[in-house]
């Protein structure tokens, strides 16, 4: 399983959630070298630090050669929480990188890098690449609000550790 934007409160709980449910390997991305780290701590294991910026091409580089290394040896899920360019990116890694025929389920949860994507239709074509969504509609309420219980009820037999930062009331405003 790959978690795209794991540094976020939500890809936090997402690689723990991944443990404890059984994920035999949870590979985490994001572009917090640090934030990674602590991921790490949390259950992932593989970090993957990303630097997509056009003036970085070696940045780029060690992205795409990581990715493929860990899509070869396997891939079954991702879960997106930021879209853009990373997003873009994973979908042409599987399409290259996946044995034939193997469906990948990719989730689309978040846009945290916002805009659109190009998706190179080869992509597609090449690939068992099944696209999701994961907000309303894209399944039925009462499974949406189900999962969310079970979130709940395993927060305690999971150890589920949530980062925060403690505040001042008068100051929450300013943060």
């Amino acid at each position: 399983m790959l978690i795209n934007g794991a540094t976020g409160t939500a890809g936090r709980l997402a690689v723990q959630i991944a443990k404890y449910l059984g994920a035999s390997k949870v590979v985490a991305t994001g572009r917090d070298a640090e934030g990674l780290e602590e991921v790490r701590a949390l259950g992932a294991d593989v970090v993957i630090t990303f630097d997509l910026n056009p003036s970085n091409p070696p940045g780029t580089k060690r992205y795409e050669a990581a990715r493929k290394e860990q899509f070869g040896a396997g891939i079954n899920v991702v879960v997106d929480y930021l879209w853009g360019k990373s997003a873009e990116s994973v979908i042409v890694a599987i399409a290259k990188a996946v044995d034939d025929a193997t469906p990948v389920r990719f989730v689309h949860v978040g846009g945290a890098s916002g805009g659109e994507i190009e998706l190179p239709g080869a992509a597609l074509r090449s690939s068992a690449i099944v696209l999701m969504g994961s907000g309303n509609k894209s399944i039925p309420l009462s499974r949406l609000l189900a999962s969310i219980k079970s979130v709940f009820d395993a927060f305690v037999p999971a150890s589920l550790s949530i980062k925060t930062k403690v505040v001042p009331l008068a100051e929450v405003g300013e943060t």
